[in-house]
């Protein structure tokens, strides 16, 4: 027993567990620290920010790129108003009509017992501004508040009529 080396096992032994330590240190995957996990989670928000902004202004763009600046537009409100003018993208929640006009109707009858409906309507094209509050010749609208938009072609009632009316100033 005098022989038995004692130190030779205890060697062997921190040895193994040295290498055991290296092993795993070295090898295996290690967590990834906080600030790594906040950094790559702030790159993917900005990341879909990016995106969410770029396809809203390919959608603005559209929208503005469908508008035939050489014609009139009709633009038809979701109060059920409809007004006619120049309509133009102004960013991306207003759109700005100028050289407004809108559509009066007004009963003619020669019998005042005679119904509206029964009564012959005459309806006028009216040019914004002569209204008791005064308006200037341009409204910026909420993308909201609008259903749709036609262009008018040159030749129909409004657009001739419009260009009547230009032509009288």
């Amino acid at each position: 027993m005098e022989n038995i080396p004692t130190h030779a096992n205890e060697q062997g032994m921190r040895k193994r567990i040295s290498d055991i330590r290296a092993h795993n240190s070295g090898g295996a995957r290690r967590k990834p620290s906080r600030v790594k996990i906040v950094a790559i989670s702030v790159s993917v928000i900005v990341a879909i920010a990016v995106i969410v902004l770029a396809v809203l202004y390919v959608m603005q763009t559209a929208t503005a790129a469908t508008i035939d600046t050489s014609k009139y537009q009709a633009v038809f409100f979701t109060n059920g108003q409809v007004y006619f003018g120049k309509l133009q993208g102004v960013n991306g929640n207003y759109m700005k009509l100028t050289d407004i006009f809108y559509l009066q109707a007004s009963s003619t009858s020669a019998n005042p017992q005679q119904t509206t409906t029964q009564a012959a309507t005459d309806v006028q094209l009216i040019k914004l501004g002569s209204e008791v509050h005064g308006p200037e010749d341009a409204m910026i609208i909420n993308k909201d508040q609008i259903l749709f938009f036609e262009n008018l072609k040159k030749d129909g009632k409004v657009s001739t009529s419009i260009d009547q009316y230009q032509a009288k100033k």
